[in-house]
Formats: C-alpha cells, sequence, structure tokens
C-alpha cells in the first residue's frame, strides 16, 4: 500500500492506527512489525503517536528523542530561560558549549551563592546585569567573576527577549548566542543527525509560537515521560533505513517518502549519494516478508508554515500494478480530470511538461540557486503554470520549498 497522508502528523497516526488494527486483528504480534525512515529525527511525530496512542514501542540503534544529548541540551537552555532556579538545567548548559567554566568555577559560584543565602541563578543574573559593580564579584576570583558574568550576561538578554519575541525566535537567538550548530556539527553523518534533531524540535517550538515557552515546557514535562516508560521487546520497532540492513520484518512500514528525505537533501547533487539513497529504499523494501506499507505526507510542518512535499523519485521504481493507492490524494491520481496540484516525477505525460518547460523555463532540476531570506538551495523541479513558473527548491537550512519565481526572486549561482 502507498497511503498519502493529509500532513506529516497524519502520516504518524496512520502508521500507528494501523499497527494498532494489525496488532487487534492478530494479523502481527508487535515485535513482527517495524516502522523505518531515512533520519532519526523522524521518529519524534512517531514517538510521540504512539505515545498519545499509550501502545508501547521500542528504538533500534537511537535513543529516543527526547533522551537525545543535543535535544535535553536545548530543552535545558529553555527551562533555564524560564526559571533560574533549575539547577539540575543551568549547570547542564553553564559551560555548554564550553565557556571557561569548569568543576572550579562553579564549586566557586556554589560557595559564593551559600555564602550570601541566594540560589546560583540569582547570583549569575546579578553578575550578568550589574558585571563588576555586582556585591558578588569580589566574592569570586576574577577569572572565574568574568567566566560567570558572561554566560550570566547572555541569561539576562534572553530572559528579557523573552518577554518580547515569540518562542521560535528565542530558540534560535539562544543557538545563535551560543554558537550550538558549530559545536555539534562536524563533517560527520554523527553531528549533521545530531543538528537535524535540533532543528526538528525548532520546528516543534513553531508549533507553541502563540503559547509561549510556559505552555512549550509543560508540554515537552509530558510527552518526554515516554523515556522513562521501559521498552518492551514484542513492540514494534523504529529504526532508520541504515540500521534495518540484515533484519527482516512481517511488515514494514517505510515514512517519509518524498523528496529532501529519502532522498535526502544532500544527496540531490552527487550522482553517487543518490544511488546510495536508491540502494537504502531497496534495503528497505526488501526488510518486509508479507506486508509493505509505503507512506508519505502531502504537506509537512516547515518552521511555522505548512510546505507542500513532492513524492520521493523512487515510487516510480514500483510498478503501478503493484501498488494500492490510498490516503488524500488517491483522486488525484486515479481521476485523469483531476491533476494532481502536486508535481509528481513518473508518468510520461509529466515528462512532455517538462520538455516543454526546458524551451521557456528559468530554470532546471540540479541548479544552485540563493533567495534571500531562505539562503542557499539545490532546484529539485521546475514547472510552468500558466504565465509563471513554480520551482521546487531543497533549501541547506530551510529545507524543502515551493515558490513563485516571478514573486521569490531567485539567484542562479
Amino acid at each position: 500500500m502507498l497511503f498519502e497522508a493529509m500532513d506529516d502528523h497524519g502520516e504518524a497516526m496512520f502508521t500507528v492506527e494501523t499497527i494498532r488494527s494489525l496488532l487487534e486483528a492478530k494479523q502481527a504480534k508487535g515485535g513482527e512489525i517495524a516502522i523505518m525512515y531515512r533520519t532519526n529525527a523522524q521518529s519524534r511525530l512517531l514517538e510521540e503517536a504512539f505515545f498519545q496512542s499509550r501502545m508501547p514501542y521500542r528504538l533500534v540503534g537511537a535513543q529516543r528523542f527526547y533522551g537525545r544529548q543535543e535535544v535535553k541540551d536545548m530543552i535545558a537552555f529553555l527551562r533555564t530561560v524560564q526559571n533560574p532556579a533549575d539547577e539540575v538545567s543551568l549547570l547542564r548548559v553553564i559551560n555548554l558549549p564550553p565557556r571557561g567554566i569548569g568543576d572550579k568555577t562553579l564549586q566557586d559560584l556554589r560557595t559564593a551563592a551559600d555564602q550570601a543565602g541566594v540560589r546560583m541563578g540569582s547570583l549569575l543574573l546579578d553578575l550578568g546585569t550589574r558585571q563588576d559593580s555586582s556585591t558578588y564579584w569580589n566574592i569570586l576570583s576574577g577569572r572565574a567573576a568574568s567566566a560567570l558574568a558572561a554566560f550570566g550576561a547572555l541569561l539576562v538578554n534572553w530572559r528579557e527577549l523573552n518577554q518580547s519575541i515569540l518562542l521560535p525566535e528565542l530558540f534560535e537567538r539562544i543557538l545563535k548566542d551560543t554558537n550550538y550548530q558549530e559545536y555539534i556539527m562536524d563533517a560527520s553523518d554523527v553531528g549533521y543527525s545530531r543538528w537535524e534533531n535540533v532543528q526538528e524540535l525548532l520546528r516543534m517550538a513553531y508549533e507553541y509560537s502563540q503559547v509561549g515557552l510556559v505552555g512549550f515546557l509543560e508540554n515537552l514535562a509530558l510527552v518526554s515521560d515516554q523515556d522513562t516508560l521501559p521498552e518492551k521487546s514484542e513492540a514494534p520497532t523504529l529504526l532508520t533505513l541504515h540500521a534495518a540492513k540484515g533484519l527482516e520484518y512481517k511488515v514494514v512500514f517505510i515514512v517519509g517518502l518524498d523528496e529532501g528525505l529519502l532522498p535526502h537533501r544532500r544527496s540531490m547533487e552527487d550522482p553517487e549519494e543518490m544511488a546510495e539513497e536508491r540502494r537504502l529504499f531497496y534495503v528497505g523494501i526488501t526488510r518486509a516478508k508479507d506486508h509493505l506499507y509505503l507512506v508519505r505526507a502531502d504537506q509537512r510542518r516547515n518552521y511555522g508554515s505548512f510546505d507542500y512535499s513532492v513524492p520521493s523519485r523512487f515510487l516510480e521504481d514500483i510498478p503501478e500494478k503493484l501498488i494500492h493507492r490510498a490516503g488524500v490524494q488517491y483522486r488525484h491520481y486515479s481521476t485523469p480530470s483531476k491533476p494532481s496540484s502536486i508535481p509528481r516525477w513518473n508518468s510520461a505525460p509529466e515528462k512532455k511538461k517538462k520538455e516543454t518547460a526546458k524551451q521557456t523555463a528559468q530554470f532546471s532540476a540540479g541548479m544552485h540557486v540563493h533567495h534571500a531570506a531562505l539562503g542557499n538551495g539545490i532546484v529539485i523541479q521546475s514547472k510552468l503554470q500558466g504565465d509563471d513558473e513554480i520551482v521546487t527548491v531543497a533549501f541547506d537550512q530551510a529545507g524543502l520549498k515551493k515558490l513563485s519565481a516571478a514573486i521569490a526572486k531567485l539567484e542562479i549561482v
């Protein structure tokens, strides 16, 4: 089955509710079912769907989303901003990334706070506000006072900003002020995966823009409780396609079958990496012994807005006679008189449209472009629509976007 959900939340809920139906009908045991995806960050919505459905699950090759180091780091920063008296969170982030606040400086901070009869957070806020005019400055050594006052100044500023800007802006400001991306990103796939987890938490923060920091943290306290639940060996398994090699399951779900996810956006300009993405998809398909569900989303939440998705080009490789289509896109694909508003990579008519577009289109797949607000990206697809050209671009930071060439003013680089 190829199921096309309305959005990424629907994608997760369809997957979990279908698993519930399979279990209730005794068509499969929990341990015989697997959900596979391209990146670890994709597990968040699936984990939340399992949690909301009160169903157990297990992860292979990764920690649960809210237990990942980088996710816990960012939550600790936000908790410290909301409540500087939360010393567990404060001590986690005070020297993160390293800023010269070692064990000796922390001990000096504790001692000074005890002598003054105040919380460490209160002392830091005073140092951050008054600097060397603070009554606590001379209690500390010069080096310790300077390092602590610098962090205190950051904390003071974040708390002030929290009163005037939206949660996502605060989140991004913390990332910028701490150089956290540079701290976790290196040339390895692990570093990139960790940054994707941070970006996934930021996407969640956008969903709470109007609720604010307190509401966001209260929700995190609820959903992160799942990290304390024991995993059961007979529960459905969540794992990446990389981790699935050599394993087999009676029922397999492959989710996120959209351009930019599978194939991953980083493979778009490298033929060898694209071939590896295709092999990963093949690995996932061949893990299923009896039943295979291919799942994608018509739209995905992306930093406060919905972006239309483009179906993965790998779906072309599957003969149409083997696919049972279901979900929101079913009519688009089955009724010629109602063509899909979402460009597809398959079908002969589409190829003809592409050939026509090449004669007058300004952009084509593979081009490197720059957008004033979204940054650099690679063109995935371009299609003429009336007098305009609709360009699908995989941006390095902003993800997959569908833009009007007449409005977006993309520059070819």
